[in-house]
Parts: C-alpha cells; sequence; structure tokens
C-alpha cells in the first residue's frame, strides 16, 4: 500500500475547496423566515399576550408539545431562561445541589447558581454526556436534581439516569440545548426527565435567533415555571394557575422570535433526516481505521448525526491527528488541548472555580443551608478532562452531499493510514 505524504508535511491536501459551513439551523434561513418576522412586525403586536390564539409564541409551544409528546411547553427568552425556569419548576432553590456534567456550557452550572443552589460536577464516560456511576458517587442528602446534558445531540444514558433519581427521590432536568428533536430509545429528548429545557440560540438545530423552550408532563412545574418566567403571569389569565404567586423576571419570548422559530421548526426535520445520512455514511466509511475507535453513543439511532467522534489512547496521539486531518482541509481539533478555554468544559467556569459572586455576601456560596466546605478545581474530574483530550470530532451540516463526505472519509484515512 502507497502512504500518500501528508498535507501537514507538504502534501497535497485531500481536500482542496472549503467545506460548507456547519451553522445548520440559520444556514436555512431563507425568504419563508423574512417574510414570517415581516409578518409578525405588521401586526404591531410583538407581545404574545396581545395576540391570544393568533400568538405564533404559542404556535411554536404547540408544536414542542407535538414533538416531545408532552402537555405542556413554555417558550422564553433563551436556553438559560429555559433553565431557570425549568429548575425553578422541579422546586430547586437554595439549600439544594444540582449535579451537571463537567463537559457541557457554563450556562447549565449557571442555572442552578442564579436559583440559589449549588452546582455539583460530574464525571462524563466515553459516551461525551454524564457518568451516571460518577453522578451516585456525588448524591448528598443536599441534592435535589440531576442535569443530564445531551451534548451534541448526543442522548445521555437516560434509562440509568432516571434510575438512579428514583431511587433516590431526586429530580431530572434534561438540557436539550444542542439536541433538539434527539431521542433515546424512541422517546423524544426532555419528555423522559421532568423537565426538559431547549435552546434556540443561533448555533443550534433550529434557531429563533435567541430564545429557549421548557417542556413538561406536569402542571404544576409548567406553572411555577411560567410564573417565574414573567412577573406579572398569574395576572394575566388568574384562571390557569392553581400555584401561589411568588416573584418573576421577563424571560417571555417575542412575536418576531416566535414568528422565525415556527418556520425554522419546520425545516428541522429535513435537516436532521440529511445529518443522520451523512454521519451513517461517515462512520461507515472511516469503521476499522487503524487507532481509530467510533465514539459509540447510548443510542445511535437517537442521535442527532451532527457531528461524528474518533476516539484514541492518548492525548498526544489525538493532537497529532487532528493537526494533520485539519491540514488536509478538514475543520476539526481535539475537544480539550489545554488551550483555547472553551466554556463547555468546567475547567474553564472562571465564576465556578473561584466561587464568585454578584451579591457583596457572596450568596449563593455562602448560604447557611450550603456545605460551605466544598471546593471545586481545574482537577477535580480528571477522567472528563482525559476523555475530552483523546476525542476528535467532526461537524456535519445539512450543506454536505455525499462528494463533501467521501471527500472527508477519505481525508480521514489518509492520515489515519500515514500515523498507523
Amino acid at each position: 500500500m502507497t502512504i500518500e505524504k501528508l498535507a501537514i508535511d507538504g502534501g497535497t491536501p485531500a481536500i482542496s475547496e472549503p467545506l460548507p459551513p456547519t451553522q445548520l439551523g440559520p444556514a436555512d434561513i431563507g425568504e419563508e423566515e423574512v417574510e414570517a418576522v415581516s409578518a409578525a412586525i405588521r401586526t404591531k403586536k410583538l407581545f404574545r399576550f396581545m395576540m391570544g390564539e393568533d400568538s405564533k409564541c404559542l404556535q411554536l409551544e404547540k408544536h414542542f408539545c407535538e414533538m416531545t409528546g408532552c402537555e405542556h411547553a413554555l417558550a422564553v427568552g433563551g436556553g438559560t431562561a429555559a433553565l431557570i425556569c425549568g429548575l425553578v419548576g422541579i422546586g430547586v432553590g437554595d439549600g439544594d445541589e444540582v449535579i451537571v456534567p463537567g463537559y457541557t456550557y457554563i450556562a447549565s452550572a449557571a442555572a442552578a447558581l442564579i436559583v440559589g443552589a449549588i452546582p455539583v460536577i460530574a464525571e462524563i464516560n466515553e459516551s461525551l454526556t454524564i457518568d451516571p456511576d460518577d453522578v451516585e458517587k456525588k448524591i448528598t442528602s443536599r441534592t435535589k436534581a440531576i442535569m443530564p446534558v445531551h451534548m451534541k445531540g448526543i442522548p445521555c444514558d437516560m434509562d440509568r439516569i432516571m434510575a438512579l433519581a428514583k431511587k433516590h427521590n431526586l429530580k431530572v432536568i434534561e438540557d436539550v440545548a444542542q439536541a433538539c428533536s434527539a431521542s433515546y430509545k424512541g422517546k423524544r429528548l426532555g419528555s423522559i426527565g421532568d423537565v426538559g429545557c431547549f435552546s434556540l440560540q443561533q448555533f443550534k438545530v433550529m434557531t429563533a435567533g435567541e430564545g429557549g423552550m421548557v417542556v413538561t408532563h406536569d402542571p404544576e412545574v409548567f406553572q411555577r415555571a411560567a410564573i417565574r418566567h414573567d412577573s406579572a403571569m398569574i395576572y394575566w389569565d388568574p384562571t390557569k394557575t392553581t400555584v401561589g404567586p411568588f416573584p418573576g423576571e421577563n424571560f417571555r419570548m417575542n412575536e418576531m422570535e416566535g414568528a422565525l422559530g415556527c418556520v425554522q421548526f419546520g425545516r428541522m426535520a429535513g435537516i436532521i433526516a440529511h445529518t443522520r445520512k451523512q454521519a451513517k455514511r461517515l462512520r461507515a466509511g472511516i469503521q476499522g481505521l487503524p487507532n481509530v475507535r467510533l465514539h459509540q453513543p447510548p443510542d445511535i439511532e437517537g442521535d442527532l448525526g451532527i457531528s461524528v467522534q474518533m476516539q484514541f489512547d492518548t492525548a498526544e496521539f489525538t493532537k497529532k491527528f487532528a493537526e494533520a486531518l485539519a491540514a488536509e482541509g478538514v475543520p476539526c481539533g481535539s475537544a480539550y488541548n489545554q488551550g483555547f478555554p472553551d466554556r463547555h468544559i468546567f475547567k474553564f467556569w472562571e465564576y465556578i472555580m473561584t466561587k464568585s459572586s454578584s451579591d457583596k455576601h457572596g450568596r449563593p456560596w455562602t448560604s447557611p443551608l450550603h456545605d460551605q466546605t466544598r471546593e471545586y478545581g481545574p482537577d477535580m474530574c480528571p477522567r472528563t478532562l482525559d476523555i475530552l483530550g483523546r476525542t476528535v470530532g467532526i461537524s456535519l451540516s445539512q450543506k454536505y452531499t455525499d462528494a463533501h463526505i467521501d471527500s472527508i472519509i477519505k481525508a480521514v484515512r489518509k492520515v489515519a493510514d500515514a500515523l498507523a
């Protein structure tokens, strides 16, 4: 077998033309979205409660109910707002602990702090999602909830998470920010735990520019979340709430976001059908290469297919492989390389590592209801850093053709053969 000279060593790159950008939802924005937002503006009624049954925010909530099978959905201003409202919905507050994975966007942990709880950081496993074994080790008398995060469209091991929650009488809040429309064993993510929280931000499968969604089967959880999302929620229609009043905020979605979200929701199935097809093609094309292990999701059929992850034996080899593959024209990198301060990795959550606060008294860290001896550090989850340091991801787009995927396969095989 002839080994081609790698581009990083002066050879000809396997891919000569740049691949399409991997923007998912935003990449499909067109005239339909423009017209929908324009129509919302022309009504001159951008506050959802002025629109009644014609509200685009209400229509988007109905779409999410249909998708997840949940009876209740609440449109909010962002993914972090969704998490805050979801946590309040399940009763998390001062004195409570919420177990979060060491690999998720910083907002997952921040939301716990915002409602007065303390985030407890657990390891991930080779699936790149929260490790149920470590979750159980981190449970204390203060633990109120587990927050599985479905990173990169990868479903967590929800059977084990739900079993742990039942065993220890805990709540489960699913962070579905990066996995809208993904599933686990036939059940839509967000519908399995007590509450599910979505993001509709720019870099998601579907976008409303900003925005988020809370879904639940429980009417009381929904009402508590709704009251938190709007300081006057119980006054718009008092007959719809049985939960007593408490202070809320302004996390409402506006009609322009609702209109954009509705159009994008209609595009999502087509986007995911294509990425899943291309992920399957890519996985088949690089299966069995020397020194390369394909990442195995807890449910490959439910995975969104928006990326394909490869795992290696050492961080040193991983770095070498990623650099060589990037030189061949495939945008990629190791998930953790001790360089870029990725806010999806716990050690770069500075205000959590240092227990910083906007409150002059240091709350919630200093609350007498909390265990004030809890400490954080950049090496507190070594297995998470090890796994991420040995993982290289290739992001996919609905704009990729079979030819694009075949060129990526060619590049991966070229690098794998050369470094074998």
